[in-house]
């Protein structure tokens, strides 16, 4: 299977079925939605504990919502929508829910560098409150230069990060084996089901640009160090750092299916192959 026509599969069907494909991100979003309800109790201190059981809604919900939207997908690239019963469908939710706590395990593996990166830092940043002491920290893990610790803390969060995205691309088409009862079907394609992944990142260009279109906003003000420690550093407008973050955000919601539907194809042409 070429990544060229898993592209073009995932493009047809998104396309050709865009009204099914709105419904699926409604679906999609809806399911979500009511997972993390429980973080409105952060509004009140006397319950903020019950925010908490956003996590077992989200395994609960989210995990079963996901394979069903793979399953979803596998119609789709046949003669079936994507919106559709398959979305809801309570059969073997509790081998769905197995499925997602594995999958979950997994990219918790992944994880586990960015984990304890944020583990230290919080150690070591227990109870540092001013801009002058996280700078002397800084300088000092740079060996006494402040920019070699930047850049060091920076390629460290870089290379945790990357090692997390290549779990998630790695186990991209995992869901879309899962779901056709063959998980040994993406043995040995994972190296192209990564370049597939890779691929649908398209589907978040919008939000990328508007990022780089933020930092680069902010960069002239980061650069001038007295003015961070000393606390008088003149900002750019935070509403037109919220309206292009916001424009951005717009832009790629629509998108969003995309991000399955490319590895989803990859894996549908492994079953026809």
């Amino acid at each position: 299977m070429k990544i060229s026509a898993a592209l073009k599969d995932a493009f047809r069907v998104y396309f050709d079925r865009f009204g099914a494909t709105v419904k699926f991100l409604v679906v999609e979003a809806c399911i979500t939605l009511a997972a993390v309800t429980p973080l409105l109790f952060l509004t009140d201190d006397k319950l903020k504990m019950l925010a908490l059981l956003a996590v077992p809604f989200w395994i609960l919900l989210v995990f079963w919502a996901r394979v069903n939207a793979a399953d979803a997908m596998r119609d789709a690239f046949g003669e079936g929508s994507l919106f559709s019963y398959r979305l809801v469908d309570p059969s073997s939710y509790g081998k769905k829910l197995l499925y997602g706590l594995k999958r979950a395990l997994m990219l918790l593996f992944w994880a586990a560098p960015l984990i304890a990166c944020v583990v230290i830092v919080r150690i070591h940043m227990a109870g540092t409150t001013d801009g002058i002491t996280v700078m002397r920290m800084i300088k000092s893990f740079g060996g006494g230069e402040l920019m070699t610790g930047i850049l060091y803390l920076i390629l460290i969060l870089v290379a945790a990060l990357l090692l997390l995205a290549f779990g998630c691309a790695f186990h991209s088409g995992d869901r879309h084996a899962f779901v056709r009862n063959n998980p040994k079907l993406v043995k040995g394609h994972h190296g192209k089901i990564v370049l597939c992944w890779l691929s649908s990142l398209i589907a978040l260009l919008p939000i990328i640009i508007a990022i780089v279109a933020v930092i680069i906003r902010y960069l002239p003000a980061l650069k001038n160090l007295n003015a961070i420690i000393t606390n008088t550093m003149s900002l750019p407008s935070l509403r037109g750092t919220l309206i292009i973050l916001a424009v951005g955000a717009i832009l790629t919601i629509p998108l969003l299916p995309l991000r399955s539907l490319i590895p989803a194809a990859f894996v549908n042409g492994l079953e026809k192959e």
